[in-house]
């Protein structure tokens, strides 16, 4: 049976009124050493607030929420551990929820507002076109739900009411493929798809250079590394003047580097290559993988510091704060830079 607030004043000497506003920090008459053994108090009895009952009082719960996208890849299961790992440090209760289970999203969020959670902490948040998820940052604002948003792919205007955390991954997909060209020369590739800024990044890194034709092989299916294999064969087939291949993923670079094997090419004397994300077996690869590297460690340290500060009041304007991958170069590039 759970232990009461009276049962901690009653063994400190107090009233309950007197436990609660301590335990909440809030303000109240009492000497630092009442404080104190209030305080060692209900860590003995292994006392844990009502829930229930502060949501009753205050209308709203302490009530964290992380609505973190299932997926089935390193990258993204490595964004929610380590965001789940770092946001428990507020002390507040943390859900972790993924809307894109129920048929329909809204119906999803009014059930997790059942809660009356304090914020939403959204990462790599997709909903439907840019007013869609503009439109749900209001309600939620409507309903004193704050909202950070984790990672998204978009810039949101300055109105939107959320907080707003995002990484230029053009920026890192420029700085892959700039490397690439300065290592193979003209002929570099890519292989993957158009979103998330990775054929903006290309395209930069060729015009700068002065580069007018592109050579892609686009993907389509959820098995990147299979279909990754596929269409370097053809790829390779169709134009084996490659010297270079920008991977849309690391994942993507697993079937790149076999099909570039099977063809009898080496890596990176025959052809460089270069990935994106950084995941764990690239830096133990042969050999190691030339890779983009995710800022994960500032998505995390940054989202804590933005909910906390709106945890503790902070009303300053919504802000929006941008990130910038990194290079990581390694023997899949490395001795080719012309």
């Amino acid at each position: 049976m759970s232990v009461t607030l009276r049962e901690v004043a009653e063994k400190v000497g107090v009233t309950p009124s007197i436990v609660s506003r301590v335990l909440n920090d809030k303000p109240v008459r009492v000497s630092d050493d009442t404080r104190q053994r209030i305080i060692e108090v209900a860590d003995e009895l292994n006392y844990r607030p009502d829930l229930y009952a502060r949501v009753l009082q205050s209308g709203k719960s302490p009530m964290v929420i992380l609505v973190a996208p299932r997926s089935f890849y390193l990258m993204n299961a490595r964004k929610t551990a380590r965001l789940q790992q770092t946001l428990r440090r507020t002390g507040h209760p943390l859900l972790t929820a993924d809307i894109r289970l129920f048929d329909d999203p809204r119906a999803a969020i009014d059930l997790l507002l059942l809660t009356k959670p304090r914020a939403i902490v959204w990462l790599s948040p997709e909903w439907g076109d840019d007013s869609e998820f503009e439109e749900i940052c209001s309600e939620l604002h409507e309903r004193e739900t704050h909202v950070i948003a984790v990672d998204y792919q978009k810039q949101l205007p300055p109105d939107v009411p959320c907080d707003a955390i995002t990484v230029d991954r053009a920026y890192g997909s420029y700085l892959a493929c700039r490397h690439l060209i300065d290592c193979a020369g003209e002929n570099v590739a890519m292989v993957g798809g158009s979103s998330g800024g990775r054929l903006q990044g290309y395209r930069r890194a060729l015009s700068e250079r002065g580069i007018d034709r592109e050579i892609i092989g686009w993907l389509s299916t959820a098995e990147p590394p299979r279909e990754a294999y596929q269409v370097t064969l053809g790829l390779l087939d169709d134009h084996p003047e490659i010297e270079g291949i920008f991977c849309y993923s690391d994942l993507n670079a697993m079937g790149v580097i076999k099909a570039i094997r099977e063809t009898g090419r080496t890596i990176p004397d025959d052809i460089c290559i270069a990935g994106y994300d950084d995941e764990p077996w690239t830096e133990f690869h042969d050999p190691p993988l030339t890779t983009v590297t995710h800022p994960i460690e500032q998505l995390c340290s940054l989202s804590l510091s933005v909910l906390q500060d709106r945890l503790d009041g902070n009303d300053e304007p919504w802000c929006r704060i941008g990130l910038h991958p990194a290079l990581k170069i390694r023997a899949s590039t490395a001795g080719r830079e012309k």
